[in-house]
């Protein structure tokens, strides 16, 4: 059966079948067979009945209940993205996600946003995505990391608008000094970034990587990669694997420090002393240069980017993260659509070539 979201189908038993039954091809050598089967069981089933609930939810004036599932549905995709990950899984299918993910992530928000208006909220705003709470890592940090590293930098601005929520306070939660260096090349009018993280440990020690002369910046990388687990005894994360061969039954989707990824993409920092780490997922970062490696490497199609709503400079195939998986066809001249009706935010175009 299929969904629609933001006008796009989703193919839940493509989906399904991307469940991997080889484990020979897991990366987290953590990850129990059985535990995997019944988790990805769980998150794909459901995902699925959180969006078809939330297809009727602004017929329900109550929103409570779906503040909760809404949440739990954005926790669920990034769970299921580590999990796949962890299992060896094709990060095409997260590439393929997060545009859905992106799109849950303003529906819970909207629907946050509405309980807040309510009488039932007597008159307090609550924070969307509390980076003050375990949110922080639950979501915000792996919503931001998936994205900068599945080629969606330029969707990091309505991440930041949803974590800011000026409604509940016009200055936005205290900001925290990872998260606004991951986001700065890609998000304008951010300030100066603290120099602590809301979460403190093992956080806050990668700030000091932006400040490092590069030459430097590969051992710092490589020790904190080093410390990452025992720094991280106070996040949700922590001591969650399962003993060897025995089904545990709990949620365990790896050890994955997917903002060291993030960072080492993002300064172009060579990973050679530590790509071997057994929490540094190398797979994505690799992937994540892949893609820009791929478009620099052709020579018949120009790298040219337009907001919608601009004219295209160019006559071929465009495509848009507001329409994952789609090609259309547009003649010089012509206005490029804004998919305002996607609820999108700002769109941008990429060239694709003339076939």
């Amino acid at each position: 059966m299929s969904i629609q979201v933001n006008d796009q189908e989703i193919d839940w038993q493509k989906w399904q079948f991307l469940e991997i039954n080889d484990e020979t091809k897991f990366r987290d050598n953590f990850l129990n067979a059985q535990d995997y089967h019944e988790n990805f069981e769980e998150l794909i089933n459901g995902l699925y009945t959180v969006v078809d609930g939330f297809s009727h939810y602004k017929n329900d004036s109550k929103f409570s209940g779906y503040i909760a599932s809404g949440h739990q549905r954005i926790r669920d995709a990034l769970d299921l993205m580590s999990l796949q990950y962890s299992a060896g899984g094709d990060l095409n299918f997260t590439k393929e996600l997060y545009p859905y993910l992106l799109h849950w992530t303003e529906e819970y928000a909207e629907t946050s946003h509405l309980y807040n208006l309510s009488p039932d909220a007597g008159g307090r705003y609550v924070w969307h995505i509390s980076l003050g709470t375990e949110d922080y890592w639950y979501i915000a940090l792996r919503l931001i990391c998936f994205g900068l590293l599945t080629g969606y930098a330029d969707q990091m601005s309505r991440i930041m608008t949803i974590i800011d929520y000026t409604e509940a306070t016009p200055e936005g939660q205290e900001k925290d000094g990872l998260i606004e260096r991951l986001v700065a090349p890609f998000v304008t009018d951010r300030g100066i970034p603290p120099n602590d993280a809301r979460r403190h440990l093992p956080y806050r020690k990668l700030i000091k990587v932006f400040d490092a002369a590069p030459e430097k910046r590969p051992a710092m990388m490589l020790q904190y990669l080093e410390d990452w687990y025992e720094a991280s005894r106070r996040e949700p994360y922590h001591d969650q694997h399962p003993q060897p061969d025995i089904r545990s039954g709990i949620s365990y989707f790896g050890y994955w420090s997917w903002e060291a990824a993030a960072v080492t993409w993002l300064l172009d920092i060579d990973d050679t002393n530590y790509r071997e780490h057994q929490f540094y997922p190398k797979d994505l970062v690799d992937f994540a240069r892949s893609q820009a490696e791929s478009v620099s490497a052709e020579t018949t199609i120009e790298k040219i980017k337009i907001k919608g709503g601009e004219q295209s400079t160019k006559t071929g195939f465009w495509t848009t993260p507001a329409q994952p998986n789609q090609r259309q066809h547009f003649s010089k001249g012509e206005i490029l659509p804004t998919l305002s009706e996607q609820d999108w935010g700002e769109v941008y175009w990429y060239y694709d070539g003339e076939e």
